[in-house]
């Protein structure tokens, strides 16, 4: 099954294999999570929202014009739920003890903090500080140019892929990449000096 298209994974399904769409979740399953993790900056958020993507694309798997391609679509569906995450969370601020605060390359939590009082001077020395103010900066993106940004960046999505995507002109895809890269770098301008 792994060498078949997501396109034709989904007829299967469509016909009645349900058991084919367990391919297609694993397939996206470290890609669309770690996009997700970077929308919404948790990854146990990530989780949850990664999960309740493959339920709406299976509950909408009707919904799904046999023309296009899956991989656009998936990736709509999640950038709606993060958006809407994003929103409720922007409404209803509390601090997750799981939510990320180390660097990229090393991952930590405010829990992981917690319980060692005394930090690891060899995970110190080896956190980068750019790495983190970068992170942040992200962080901080409207929640359109950070889909755009991430896409691009982190995904390897070209430009018309995003387009399709997001059901926006490749036009206002440059343009949002555009305003994104103006807004890290100036944020990392700022921060270093």
């Amino acid at each position: 099954m792994s060498d078949r298209t997501d396109e034709e994974l989904i007829a299967l399904v469509l016909e009645g294999d349900t058991n084919v769409f367990e391919v297609l979740v694993k397939r996206y399953e470290l890609l669309l999570f770690n996009y997700i993790r970077r929308m919404v900056g948790s990854a146990s958020d990530a989780e949850d929202l990664f999960q309740e993507t493959f339920i709406r694309v299976y509950t909408h798997l009707d919904r799904f014009r046999m023309t296009a391609r899956f991989r656009p679509w998936v990736y709509k569906i999640a950038t709606n739920i993060c958006k809407d995450h994003l929103r409720y969370r922007s409404r209803h601020q509390h601090v997750s003890l799981e939510a990320e605060i180390g660097s990229h390359d090393r991952p930590e939590t405010l829990l992981d903090r917690l319980e060692a009082p005394t930090p690891n001077p060899s995970e110190v020395a080896s956190a980068t500080e750019t790495a983190e103010l970068l992170e942040a900066a992200i962080g901080r993106l409207p929640a359109k140019h950070r889909a755009v940004f991430l896409m691009a960046k982190y995904e390897g999505m070209p430009y018309d892929e995003i387009a399709r995507t997001l059901g926006i002109p490749v036009g206002t895809v440059k343009s949002r990449m555009n305003k994104a890269v103006q807004f890290l770098l100036a944020e990392l301008r700022e921060a270093t000096t």
